[in-house]
């Protein structure tokens, strides 16, 4: 017997399709499914079966009961419902179940080697035949639950994409790129993905294509403008091919502009809003985004592999900074944490919790400021053994242990992920995300885009609130 809901709810049964006909019982089976090996409360299982207007303790037991007798009928005498006195679970013994197996291939840990890692992302996403239980209630769509495992589906095409980069092999995830962006059309993050995946590709004219008609559907049906990321995206697709620029060291430096970013912060509203205006009124320069870990954030700026780069302060002493925007921190835990189920917290709710330490590399300042190092009752910090240079290690370290780490709330909606909560920390100080350079020769284009900055930093708006 296998059961899947990583698109609509399917059941089968030696090979041969089951279905659920009567809308209350698959609304149930697939409420239950979304809770695969968990007992859900009776409250949830009303929340996610009936929706906001839910229903009384008499329809509830009836369509169990109704469950219980299809499934007996149509999967055999062990397939149950069973009811401990707080919930209900899903008994299915010798059962597939696609969301479990998924859940247990993107909680893995991920390969060093991109096409290993590739492969390994691919396997995980082609489980999915379309949106989490796609003929579910409408209710549905709308479900916390729901909304973070159809997010975690987006950030793996992501990371597939990258992986495939790396590895040379960008037409690996052109098929999860395009299903993904059919069913989302108007996800700008996806979009700007499949445009660099088909430029990488060779599918130059495709990508222009692609780009034209993402544009026109977010222009008549959204009456927005393309994002940073789609902007940059099809600003690539318009430069010459590499065979047919001059040599990199010959092409006039004074025109260029090479900008250091964690990916997340470039697609925060005050950048991409300081990217575009910059577009506008700069289209002579060119704007590249170079992606930086935690030590290259350090060593990116001395070394020249950057010009300026966007950080949340603090940043070393005597470097120049202009402030872009402000935002509030959270803590990151994991979904098992003690913490998680806390709707907000206190410094002093920290005490006694580990918090991942970052790579030695990267400034003391900076790590304790993050980590709130000393606390103000002046009890120093517990760091754990970790060594993290990157976000993809320290959402790992947190999300497979005990350990806590202090990020922006930001991260909230930048970096969501199904096994890790955040939750605000009310007094915390609140932090800004600026422009750093540092101190040199006259640069015009580093010039322009600190002076676009100031401009537009009045009244500076909170991207992590």
């Amino acid at each position: 017997m296998s059961l899947g809901i990583l698109g609509a709810l399917r059941v089968q049964v030696d090979g041969q399709a089951v279905p659920a006909k009567r809308p209350a019982v698959r609304n149930l089976l697939g409420a239950l499914l979304l809770h695969t090996g968990q007992t859900p409360s009776a409250a949830r299982v009303i929340e996610l079966g009936w929706g906001p207007d839910g229903c009384s303790s008499g329809s509830l037991h009836t369509t169990v009961s109704r469950l219980r007798d299809w499934l007996q009928k149509e999967c055999g005498p062990e397939a149950t419902v069973t009811w401990d006195g707080h919930g209900y679970r899903l008994e299915l013994p010798h059962s597939e179940d696609d969301f479990a197996k998924y859940q247990q291939l993107v909680l893995a840990p991920r390969a060093a080697d991109p096409l290993d890692r590739a492969q390994a992302l691919h396997h995980a996403l082609d489980l999915w035949r379309g949106p989490l239980f796609a003929d579910g209630p409408e209710w549905i769509r709308t479900d916390p639950l729901v909304r973070r495992w159809e997010e975690s589906r987006i950030s793996l095409v992501l990371e597939l994409a990258d992986a495939a980069l790396q590895a040379g092999r960008p037409e690996f995830a052109l098929d999860q790129l395009e299903q993904l962006a059919s069913e989302l059309p108007y996800d700008e993050r996806v979009h700007a993905r499949l445009l660099t995946i088909l430029l990488a590709s060779g599918r130059r004219a495709d990508a222009l294509r692609r780009y034209d008609d993402v544009r026109r559907r977010l222009a008549e049906e959204l009456g927005v403008s393309p994002s940073a990321a789609l902007s940059e995206a099809h600003a690539e697709l318009l430069r010459e091919p590499r065979s047919a620029r001059a040599p990199f060291h010959d092409r006039p430096k004074s025109g260029e502009l090479v900008i250091g970013s964690h990916e997340a912060i470039i697609t925060l509203p005050e950048v991409r809003a300081l990217l575009a205006e910059m577009r506008v009124q700069h289209p002579e320069l060119t704007i590249k985004v170079r992606h930086l870990d935690f030590v290259e954030q350090v060593t990116a700026l001395p070394q020249g592999q950057v010009d300026v780069i966007v950080a949340f302060l603090p940043v070393p002493p005597g470097v120049p900074v202009q402030a872009i925007g402000t935002g509030t921190r959270a803590v990151a835990v994991s979904n098992h944490h003690e913490l998680a189920t806390r709707d907000h917290l206190l410094i002093a709710d920290l005490k006694g919790h580990k918090v991942v330490s970052l790579s030695p590399s990267v400034h003391q300042e900076y790590r304790d400021f993050w980590a709130v190092d000393p606390r103000p009752d002046g009890t120093r910090v517990d760091f754990t053994d970790d060594e993290v240079t990157n976000l993809e290690e320290l959402f790992s370290a947190v999300a497979l242990g005990p350990n806590i780490t202090v990020v922006p709330a930001a991260c909230r909606d930048l970096y969501p992920r199904p096994d890790i909560a955040y939750i605000d920390v009310l007094d915390m100080a609140p932090i800004t995300v600026a422009l750093a350079w540092l101190p040199g020769p006259d640069r015009p284009a580093l010039t322009a885009l600190i002076e676009e900055a100031a401009r537009l930093s009045t009244g500076l708006s909170s991207p992590g609130a």
